[in-house]
């Protein structure tokens, strides 16, 4: 029972990872740093069943794969505090965070060895103390997961916004993270708990359960909740009336059309603009952004130019002032562009750049 839970969360983890990537240009930047850890995860749980031989029990070049694999338990741990950074302070560089993935190098180094031993036969003895090394380094695992995952719920809790899509996202990323800080819990009491066999599979199976629970929970959340996954200048997929003028494939039309000729970098962009653009009434357009963004058209359009004002203000040369990139955006008053984007991101933009750049530098 073990074996199919595990294999069942493997596939939903790696599912999950795949349909991210292949959306990355309209995912939001937090959910693609989300998707290595679901990666990193999915690969861990496939190579615990190869190295239990649940699968492929008598191939020996699967169970050198395996162990290969297995190199992974030390690489999803940091991705969790990259997805929190990057929930704060929008896109991180992970190239400033280079050190936090020599774990992972280290025991990738160390399984590599151990194959190579495995397949040069290698005496007994050395064989044994390689073995001994990788077991003594695996116990650093559970310092690894817990560590990062106590500072991502640190960093979402000492962040504070106005902003109700952030403090909806990270109601949820806490609750996502106290379920996995739970589920290391249990697989270290099934590791200290090894001589009572029937107690550590306990604790394993309780811990396996709800990594699948958790699996699903990520995909359920994303179908009902879109708009946390799908960044501004992206199509919102909602719930659809029964109007043929409200259509998803005219609001995806509006969307991609703005995206592509920049629309909104238009100071004095018109719902005309966009009616006359697609070929639509005004009246209709209208309706379809209600429909499917929620707002009405100035709320539609300045989101994007909010999102173009974030990328810009996440430029590491300082000498941009705000007042070129309010501009930029398709702002034309300054206090305009302050109101709309504390109404939207719950701060300032003097306030969110320096916030970035001194995550970026500390």
């Amino acid at each position: 029972m073990i074996d199919i839970f595990q294999g069942i969360a493997f596939f939903n983890f790696i599912f999950f990872s795949i349909l991210i990537w292949l959306h990355k240009d309209k995912i939001d930047y937090a959910i693609y740093i989300f998707s290595f850890f679901l990666l990193g995860k999915g690969l861990t749980l496939f190579s615990n069943l190869i190295l239990t031989k649940a699968i492929f029990p008598s191939n020996e070049t699967i169970l050198n794969t395996g162990i290969v694999l297995n190199s992974f338990l030390f690489f999803y741990a940091p991705f969790l505090c990259f997805f929190a950074l990057s929930v704060v302070y929008g896109a991180v560089s992970l190239k400033k965070y280079w050190i936090h993935f020599i774990p992972f190098v280290l025991f990738l180094l160390l399984n590599t060895i151990v194959v190579f031993a495995r397949l040069t036969k290698v005496e007994e003895s050395v064989f044994v103390k390689i073995l001994d090394i990788r077991s003594t380094f695996t116990k650093l695992y559970y310092v690894q997961v817990v560590g990062y995952t106590i500072a991502s719920i640190w960093i979402l809790h000492s962040y504070k916004s106005e902003s109700v899509r952030f403090q909806k996202m990270s109601r949820w990323l806490k609750g996502v993270l106290i379920a996995f800080f739970t589920v290391w819990m249990l697989f270290l009491a099934s590791s200290v708990t090894e001589t009572n066999v029937n107690l550590s599979e306990g604790f394993t199976f309780l811990g396996v359960l709800l990594l699948l629970l958790l699996s699903n929970i990520v995909i359920v959340f994303l179908l009902n909740n879109p708009e946390f996954f799908y960044n501004h200048l992206s199509v919102k997929l909602q719930k659809l009336p029964d109007d043929k003028k409200a259509t998803r494939a005219v609001y995806e039309k509006l969307c991609q059309l703005i995206v592509e000729q920049q629309l909104y970098k238009k100071a004095d962009l018109k719902i005309g603009d966009l009616s006359e653009a697609i070929q639509e009434s005004s009246r209709a357009v209208s309706k379809v952004i209600n429909s499917h963004y929620g707002g009405n058209f100035n709320d539609f359009i300045n989101s994007y130019r909010i999102e173009e004002a974030k990328k810009l203000l996440r430029n590491e040369d300082e000498e941009i002032t705000i007042l070129t990139i309010l501009y930029e955006a398709g702002f034309n008053s300054k206090s305009v562009f302050n109101t709309v984007f504390k109404k939207m991101e719950g701060e300032t933009p003097s306030s969110y750049r320096k916030k970035y750049l001194t995550s970026m530098y500390s």
